[in-house]
């Protein structure tokens, strides 16, 4: 329930701010950056992320002090959510267990839609219901019944430390069905399902494309303040805040990028 996304690191979401285009010279007044496209894998599949973002700069005497606030546009995943989903490790083992198990037939149909700070991560599709039994010694597996489902589960982004945001089940997976399922059969599912998702969260998110993006900084330190999702109608955005130090060739090493 608890497991935390370790891969999609601050690089992704605010210090990518720093190696996003100038939309115009550098003022008084916070440097505007952006959009560019970030590519980011989400279980296999690749997308590009429109990013953007707002930096306020002040030269201090240990070095140049910044606060930010990235936006990262998430509109290509909910476009690509069926092909995302469809790799998801759901339960597909027939005799995954001494007893009943549920395994996933087919995918059908899947999106992910804003909802509020969370997002809700939907699918639907077909599952089979399995009793499974070892009888002198051979495994024998009878099939209890067949039923289409359409199952919801809520995710969160979180700060996981200073320098890193996550994501985590927002609560538990809801499942509804056809009538050849029974309730306990039902709950057993979303049980599943909340196991397999919690355990995902945490492998599916690979940035390292993202970060071979941006430029290398020296002296630069970062603390995440915030992030969460957002909504844009049934738009899904995210957008985080923190502030940080660089080295004065750093911020030479930002202009340098940004201005080309």
């Amino acid at each position: 329930m608890n497991a935390i996304c370790r891969h999609w690191g601050w690089a992704h979401v605010l210090t990518m701010a720093l190696a996003l285009d100038l939309s115009g010279p550098a003022s008084a007044g916070p440097l505007e950056l952006g959009p560019k496209s970030l590519p980011l894998k989400i279980a296999g599949v690749t997308v590009e992320i429109p990013a953007s973002a707002s930096l306020d700069v002040e030269t201090q005497a240990d070095g140049v002090h910044f606060s930010a606030t990235a936006n990262g546009n998430l509109q290509t995943i909910q476009e690509n959510a069926l092909a995302i989903v469809r790799r998801l490790p759901l339960p597909r083992d027939k005799c995954a267990k001494r007893g009943f198990s549920i395994a996933v037939d087919r995918i059908d149909e899947a999106k992910i839609t804003p909802s509020g700070g969370t997002v809700t991560v939907e699918l639907a599709g077909r599952v089979t219901a399995w009793a499974c039994a070892k009888l002198l010694g051979i495994s024998a597996k009878t099939k209890v019944a067949s039923d289409w489902v359409k199952v919801s589960v809520p995710v969160a982004i979180v700060v996981v430390d200073p320098h890193q945001i996550g994501l985590r089940l927002a609560g538990t997976a809801t499942v509804a069905t056809g009538n050849e399922l029974t309730a306990e059969l039902t709950s057993k599912f979303a049980g599943d399902v909340d196991a397999l998702f919690s355990a995902a969260l945490g492998k599916i998110l690979d940035a390292r494309s993202a970060r071979a993006k941006i430029p290398a900084l020296p002296g630069l330190d970062v603390a995440i303040d915030s992030a969460a999702f957002v909504q844009d109608g049934t738009k899904l955005g995210v957008r985080a805040k923190g502030h940080g130090k660089m080295a004065a060739e750093a911020l030479a090493t930002l202009l340098a990028s940004v201005v080309k």
